[in-house]
Formats: C-alpha cells, sequence, structure tokens
C-alpha cells in the first residue's frame, strides 16, 4: 500500500506525521518503507536515527518516484511517501502512485488556502486512477483552548476532502522526541500524550489495511 503526506505549503506537520506513520508500521510488524521526495529530507534524516531498518529512497524527480515506488511496493507492505512542500509534477507523480493521500494543516489561514490546491491535485489523480488515491484531510498542530484551532475543526468540513475525526494536538513530545532520535511512541511517559493522538489516527486511516494484511499473513502461516 502507498500512502502519500502532502500539502502545497511547508511547515503543516507534513514529515512529523510521515516519520510517525512509517516507524508505527514498522512496530506493527509490517515491512515499511520511506520515500522521501521533500528536499528538506526531514523525514528520511529523523528515520535513519529513530528506526534504522524501515527503507529509505529519496526521488528528486518523477521518473525516480516512479521507479523507486515499482521496487518498494513489490517487496515492502507499506511505503510512505514523503511529499515535497508544493504541487509541482513529483508530488502529482505521487498522488497517481498512492492508494491514500493524507493531507494535514494547522489551525492557519495560510493552511486552510492550501487546501484548494492539493484537492485540485488530488481530483486530477482520481480522474485518471479511477477514482484513487482515497483523501483525508488531518487537523494537525491544533491547541485545546485557540479560537482559530476551533473555527478549523468547524469549517474543515466544508474544505471539499474528507476530515479524519482524530485530530492531533501541537505537544512538546514531537519536538522533545525529535531531538533524541526518536519518536513519541517511543518516548515514554514523555509521549504518551502524543502517541495515543497518532494511535488514533493511524487506526482510523489506515486500520483496515493493517487488518487485512494481519489476516493474509494469519492465512499463510496456518496455510504452511
Amino acid at each position: 500500500m502507498m500512502i502519500v503526506c502532502a500539502n502545497s505549503k511547508g511547515g503543516v506537520g507534513k514529515s512529523t506525521l510521515a516519520t510517525h506513520l512509517a516507524v508505527w508500521l514498522f512496530d506493527q510488524g509490517f515491512q515499511t518503507a520511506l520515500l522521501d521526495t521533500d528536499k528538506q529530507r526531514s523525514s528520511s534524516q529523523w528515520i535513519v536515527e529513530a528506526e534504522p531498518k524501515i527503507t529509505i529512497r529519496v526521488a528528486d524527480t518523477p521518473e525516480e518516484c516512479l521507479k523507486s515506488v515499482q521496487g518498494l511496493v513489490s517487496s515492502h507492505d507499506f511505503v510512505i511517501g514523503d511529499a515535497p512542500g508544493g504541487l509541482e509534477d513529483l508530488s502529482r507523480t505521487l498522488f497517481i502512485l498512492a492508494d491514500l493521500a493524507i493531507f494535514p494543516i494547522s489551525p492557519s489561514i495560510l493552511d486552510v488556502r492550501s487546501v484548494a490546491g492539493a484537492t485540485t491535485v488530488l481530483r486530477y489523480a482520481q480522474g485518471i486512477n479511477g477514482g484513487r488515491p482515497d483523501g483525508r484531510l488531518v487537523l494537525n498542530k491544533m491547541k485545546t483552548r485557540d479560537t482559530i484551532s476551533q473555527e478549523l475543526k468547524v469549517g474543515a468540513p466544508q474544505l471539499g476532502l474528507q476530515v479524519a475525526q482524530h485530530v492531533v494536538r501541537d505537544l512538546q513530545a514531537y519536538r522533545d522526541a525529535a531531538q533524541q532520535g526518536t519518536v513519541v511512541g517511543r518516548f515514554g511517559r514523555k509521549g504518551s500524550h502524543a502517541a495515543a493522538d497518532l494511535d488514533g489516527l493511524f487506526r482510523e486511516l489506515v486500520g483496515d489495511a493493517v487488518t487485512n494484511k494481519q489476516n493474509v499473513r494469519r492465512q499463510n502461516v496456518e496455510n504452511g
């Protein structure tokens, strides 16, 4: 399964979600790979420290992206693509190859405005692939008592994408875990609240795929 984390602007937590999703799937026992197409290489550098057993590839062109994805999906259960901070040809290629596109946005007017461009690219890919990839908007870096955060919760369903029910709070644990070269799910009590947010989100987004792959694996073992 190919999953891409994307947005038309940076600073929304895209690479953080991609990194944590890759490690979360790895910790579920799956062969997991990360394809980093963001020029900053934040997610691949983070993965090297957090879990070096996760396969890492980088791509800077649509051709490199296509070649990498074709190789990775044939040998891994899940491939996580960290898209560049824009909607260039490389992003379009990732969308066309993906089964699921995750769009994190944080509570700011610029993030809200960026959704329109992302939706256009998603619809383009869906038109080519008969409705694939599925798209989900994730409310990220949310603050409990912040007015803009609350307004975003109310207004997000009107942005043209299905909104994930689970939101991700803006917690210090993400920054602390990154400084320690790990992820919040492996950060003990310090990361427990952030890990709970992500566990709920990831189970919502890919829980069915995880269960299906686990069932297939179990059947293969039983059948010898």
